[in-house]
């Protein structure tokens, strides 16, 4: 037997991801044309053990959200921890979870 994942839409993934960054408040929304993420959200908090370095929320249709620490402005991240919400869970939650764990990354 095979499992077999539905993929939304370009349409549906770009509203979705749109949405996302409205509840974050994201400063930017980077599309990415590689296999490891289809978009990064550039927020405008710091991770506080990263100080000077932007978060970043990244969207991968199958695997949904990662936080992230941006390790040379627009240019690359690093992976902190994974939102662990789902794939395409709903922007608000998105954006509490975000807050939940930069929150515990300062802690």
């Amino acid at each position: 037997m095979r499992a077999h994942i539905a993929i939304p839409n370009e349409s549906t993934c770009h509203r979705y991801v749109v949405a996302v960054a409205s509840s974050t408040f994201a400063e930017s929304v980077i599309w990415c044309d590689g296999p490891a993420f289809d978009a990064v959200l550039v927020l405008g908090s710091e991770i506080p053990q990263h100080s000077g370095h932007r978060a970043v929320l990244a969207w991968n249709h199958y695997f949904g959200w990662a936080l992230g620490v941006e390790t040379t402005p627009d240019a690359s991240f690093a992976v902190v921890e994974c939102l662990g919400i789902g794939r395409m869970p709903d922007p608000e939650l998105c954006a509490d979870r975000a807050v939940e764990l930069i929150a515990q990354a300062g802690s």
